[in-house]
């Protein structure tokens, strides 16, 4: 991507952000040829013998390749609105031949020359930021490119261009997460972005046609639905979901995937409080979420145990019975391609049933528009295994990220332009962007799970939280990616783990002083010291005066999540506690209820006695009874059985269920397991 086009995509948004698109989504495109024609005028060319003529000009000055349909309606619409009947500015002739009439326009110059001016800053900037970061770049461009990323993304489906946009862009990723805290700066590269979406127009002719369109979701979809992954694709399922109902499509879901992501949140949740490393290191973790969120481990179990019912509320219909699809499924090309990249045959399967699915809702159908597709697998991440289904032969693909058809979908048609605010839209696409870049390439789960249990149990106490988060930065940045041997030195020598992992927050610690004080001076000596950096900068000062009042931020925030942890755990045990000794006053009771029920067994005994030797005659029984109350030993039997009776009735009633004092004293007296006890706050 060239400095031109980035200066064309800020532009588009500056139309965009200023005019409407109310009109036809053609129209943002006419200043862009006015201007054109205009140069083309003051070079002394003032005719054509074809379009492809002001074609070369426009794709020189802004780097677009601008299709001769496209061109030629921005043509006819530059027709209608410059001539009048005294003077004819501009002609196209019906052989697409054209003439031009002494036209100038400079109405946008000096936008253009200002939008030029950001692109440079922004260049710059990514320069000195690199440079203070220890990150290596080839070409200080390809912060353009990484902007750009999510339009080649989008030319796949609506204009079949399969070219590849870069690989790695981790730098750039960070580069625009950082810069996040600077507003000028950061809707600076909003509009590049906005703006490199805004130009799919020109290579997207959507059809008219309403289309019954259903689709399918992913496993990571409904856990960006349910918030379980960061608030921008929060926002961009739901956005989805909530314009795929306007549209009258119908959403569904796989019991399998809802059965997957019950399992994957109960895996969650079994390592819930072994986490800390992992959702530092990856933003998109649903650990990450829950912290955001303020939710315990029970939280996380009660929305696994709670999926179907909440997608319910969403709409969100499910397809129960799946044999038959996934039995077909296991004999398909594209489950052997998946086997080779999911780390479980389950995950590969479930991704071919969807496939298939899909294909069948298709009719088997080969299509290579996208308008005519009635069926998508929608998924909320950037798979590899993804990219190998798309549009092979030029024809549509099985599998659209959620963002890519949000994006489409605001292109397509002004109602939804209208109703999602661009800016809206490029969070939505930068903050996806950058959290995909970002995780693409990180260690497995696995993998950091067994680091995280490491130093738990040989750093705890040796390394503070603080030097903890850095390190994760690191393994965010892919500056520290051999996390195999770092495990493997855990076990083989304690203090040479710990000084390993002492040693890489001490350059991450170097590598963020150095680059707030270098940064600085760059601010220092741009032109993007407006009113509003000021503004920006002084609170951006405020917080970063050094990098020991960020780290002191961050301890504070590590502290209160601790707390907050720590009570989450305590409130846990004392449900199980309180649970714990409900059980042992029962089986207190119990005991008075077991001698109740031997008096109430003798009394019964006596009485079937006498009824059995009076040969069940009650009479009988009663005088034979009455015989043996006369009798003196019998008879204080008798009575003494008859007050052990009554005593024990009291007993119960009153010292084991009304007498709160000896039920107090009771609970007082019990041992409490170690398990259940309160957990106090570890001194540092």
């Amino acid at each position: 991507m060239n400095k031109e086009r980035a200066t064309t995509y800020s532009f588009l948004a500056h139309i965009r952000n200023t005019g409407t698109l109310a009109k036809g989504p053609i129209d943002i495109f006419i200043p862009l040829v006015k201007r054109a024609l205009s140069y083309m005028n003051s070079k002394g060319i003032h005719k054509g013998k074809s379009i492809l003529e002001i074609k070369a000009v426009t794709d020189e000055l802004y780097g677009l390749d601008f299709p001769v349909p496209a061109l030629k309606k921005v043509l006819d619409a530059i027709c209608i609105e410059v001539n009048d009947k005294e003077i004819t500015r501009f002609i196209l002739h019906k052989d697409l031949s054209f003439s031009i009439n002494e036209y100038t326009f400079d109405e946008f110059d000096d936008v253009l020359k200002e939008q030029e001016r950001d692109i440079e800053e922004v260049e710059q900037l990514f320069k000195q930021f690199c440079k203070n970061s220890d990150l290596d770049i080839k070409n200080s461009e390809s912060i353009f490119k990484f902007i750009e990323k999510n339009k080649f993304n989008l030319s796949k489906y609506i204009s079949h261009n399969q070219n590849v946009n870069g690989e790695d862009y981790t730098a750039e990723a960070q580069f625009i997460d950082f810069f996040k805290r600077i507003p000028t700066v950061y809707e600076k590269i909003k509009n590049i972005y906005l703006g490199s979406i805004i130009s799919g127009y020109i290579e997207y002719a959507p059809d008219e046609i309403k289309r019954e369109v259903k689709l399918l979701l992913d496993t990571n979809f409904i856990v960006g639905l349910l918030d379980l992954n960061t608030p921008e694709s929060t926002h961009t399922c739901r956005t989805l979901l909530k314009i795929a109902k306007q549209q009258g499509y119908k959403v569904t879901v796989l019991i399998d995937t809802i059965n997957e992501t019950t399992n994957l949140l109960e895996k969650k949740a079994e390592y819930f409080d072994k986490s800390f490393l992992q959702k530092k290191v990856n933003t998109e973790d649903v650990y990450n979420a829950c912290e955001r969120r303020n939710l315990s481990k029970i939280d996380l179990e009660r929305i696994a145990d709670n999926i179907g019912d909440s997608l319910r509320e969403f709409g969100i219909s499910t397809i129960p019975y799946t044999e038959k699809l996934k039995n077909e499924a296991k004999f398909t090309d594209e489950y052997k391609i998946l086997l080779e990249y999911r780390s479980a045959k389950i995950a590969a399967l479930h991704d071919a049933m969807a496939i298939l699915f899909i294909r069948k809702e298709r009719k088997n159908k080969r299509i290579q528009d996208f308008d005519k597709v009635n069926a998508w697998f929608v998924n909320n991440t950037a798979t590899l295994e993804g990219e190998n289904f798309h549009l092979r032969e030029g024809f549509q693909p099985e599998i659209i990220k959620a963002d890519d058809l949000l994006n489409i979908l605001w292109l397509s048609n002004p109602q939804i332009t209208n109703s999602i605010e661009g800016g809206d839209l490029a969070e939505i696409g930068l903050t996806s962007t950058i959290a995909l870049t970002l995780s693409q390439n990180l260690p497995k789960a696995k993998i950091l799970r067994e680091l995280d249990d490491n130093i738990h149990k040989y750093a705890e106490e040796k390394i503070s939280d603080e030097d903890i988060i850095r390190v994760a930065t690191r393994i965010t940045n892919k500056q520290l990616k051999d996390i195999e041997s770092l495990n493997l030195l855990a076990e083989q020598n304690k203090e040479e783990f710990i000084k390993r992992l002492e040693d890489e927050a001490k350059k991450q610690k170097e590598i963020e002083d150095t680059r707030i004080k270098n940064l600085e001076k760059v601010f220092n000596s741009l032109s993007i010291r407006t009113d509003n950096l000021e503004k920006s900068k002084k609170k951006y000062e405020e917080k970063s005066k050094s990098i020991d009042a960020i780290i002191a931020e961050k301890s504070s925030e590590t502290d209160k999540l601790k707390s907050e942890l720590l009570k989450e755990k305590n409130e846990a045990r004392r449900v199980k506690r309180d649970a714990w000794i409900d059980n042992e006053l029962v089986k207190w009771r119990r005991k008075s209820w077991v001698l109740f029920f031997i008096s109430l067994a003798i009394f019964i005994g006596i009485a079937l006695y006498l009824l059995y030797q009076s040969q069940w005659n009650i009479n009988l029984a009663i005088q034979r009874f009455q015989n043996w109350q006369a009798d003196f030993i019998i008879g204080n039997i008798l009575s003494i059985l008859s007050f052990l009776f009554i005593a024990i009735v009291l007993y119960l009633i009153k010292d084991k269920y009304w007498n709160h004092s000896n039920i107090k004293s009771f609970k007082s007296e019990l041992k409490i397991p170690d398990e259940l006890k309160e957990l106090e706050k570890p001194s540092r």
